[in-house]
């Protein structure tokens, strides 16, 4: 890897002397539209990067298939990046530099979304984060395409409450920058409708073993508990869970379920009385989802891509906002685009219609929250049609207005 970084670095300076400066130059013509993706084929988010570059796969060929965008096919550039935040960031400069790719899409955990997003923007280069996510940023390049804190806690949390009215609640999550905002964004909703947070723990990426969690939940004696478990070794939780016999508590998720199926993964009932929301997931009974899951399953089989989740409706979605916006701009030309998203486009897809808010740049979507049942079945419980996040217009932010001088940073709950 050190080796490749000086490569890098030598074929930048040299890029310099011959007078251009990576992805803010204007391109020359090009029969084709490269999109670069970023994701983890390997390494301890590999699950997620199977969905996601399955996904966008299924995207770029059908687009291709029907003549591509403006007539010109889309070339996809893949780099696995190994769940290492450095290798996104060097990759992020290959796309740039040497690839010149027309937008990028990618990042796994909201680390590799912050590790590259600084690169993306230093080389002006349209970017896609199209995963669930604790919300917040606000960048002139970046568009969040997936689940917000406003799809996932607030119709659960909503439902709850109506059963248990001031609830005690407890929560542990993943001892990073998603699991630190995303527990601000559960007190938030929690202390709002008169419940009390109890305590909030937060655990290392990579452990495994809970027995001293679980006993601090029993000893707090809780009404809900917020599970915020990312990796697959945070996973092993629910079984823990399951095993020391606490499932009469509901617990409420909004990385588990059904984003990479883990209610088909784990024996029942490992994952009982478990709410999660979504915009899609493959047993969402719409006639869009129902339709796509049935395209979807004809080109990838369950044991190439095994549940069909979350990630794959926002990826899926990027994929044909990005096509509009070039179609609408007339060019692939970065600020043309952004521009074209900025208008406020539309697509449907598995969820249904699909917007793209553009003060802020994030998604406008249905919801659908469920509870998994003992058997690990679906039950759906609401559906919240075209949740929009207001939090950052209410902070003042309007992307469109301030243009390249926008903050480019992300907000907490707090305004930070």
């Amino acid at each position: 890897m050190k080796r490749f970084t000086r490569i890098l670095t030598a074929l930048a300076a040299c890029s310099m002397l011959m007078g251009f400066v990576g992805c803010k130059d204007k391109k020359a013509s090009s029969n084709e539209i490269k999109l670069g993706l970023l994701c983890d084929i390997t390494g301890d988010i590999a699950i997620n990067g199977g969905i996601t570059s399955s996904a966008m796969k299924f995207a770029v060929d059908e687009i291709n298939a029907a003549g591509g965008i403006n007539g010109k096919p889309i070339k996809l550039i893949i780099y696995d990046t190994q769940s290492d935040n450095t290798v996104y960031q060097d990759m992020a400069r290959k796309l740039c530099l040497e690839d010149k790719v027309d937008a990028v899409f990618g990042g796994i955990t909201s680390a590799s979304r912050e590790a590259i997003r600084p690169v993306l923007e230093e080389y002006e280069m349209p970017y896609f984060y199209a995963q669930q996510y604790e919300g917040g940023v606000a960048s002139h390049y970046t568009f969040c395409t997936g689940c917000l804190p406003e799809m996932q806690i607030d119709p659960i949390v909503d439902y709850l409450f109506k059963q248990k009215p001031g609830a005690k609640v407890y929560i542990w999550a993943a001892d990073y920058n998603f699991g630190q905002i995303t527990s601000e964004w559960i007190v938030k909703a929690v202390e709002e409708r008169g419940g009390t947070v109890l305590a909030t723990e937060f655990v290392p990426l990579g452990v495994s073993q809970f027995s001293p969690t679980i006993a601090n939940i029993n000893a707090a004696k809780p009404d809900i508990v917020f599970p915020i478990a990312v990796g697959a070794a945070q996973m092993s939780f629910y079984e823990q869970w399951a095993n020391a016999k606490f499932a009469d508590i509901p617990l409420v998720t909004t990385t588990s379920g059904l984003m990479c199926g883990e209610h088909k993964i784990f024996e029942a009932p490992a994952l009982a009385n478990l709410y999660v929301a979504s915009p899609y997931f493959e047993e969402l009974n719409t006639p869009e989802a129902k339709a796509f899951t049935k395209k979807f399953r004809e080109k990838f089989s369950e044991s190439q891509v095994p549940y069909l989740g979350m990630d794959i409706e926002t990826v899926y979605d990027s994929v044909y906002l990005y096509k509009k916006a070039v179609e609408k701009a007339g060019t692939t030309e970065a600020e043309a685009v952004i521009a074209a998203l900025e208008s406020g486009i539309s697509v449907d897809g598995p969820a249904g219609t699909v917007t793209i808010n553009g003060k802020d740049h994030h998604a406008i979507k249905n919801s659908t929250a469920v509870r998994i049942e003992k058997d690990h079945s679906v039950t759906q419980i609401v559906t919240m049609p075209n949740v929009k996040s207001g939090f950052l217009e209410s902070l003042g932010i309007d992307l469109p207005k301030t243009g390249k001088d926008s903050p480019n940073k992300q907000f907490t709950p707090t305004g930070k």
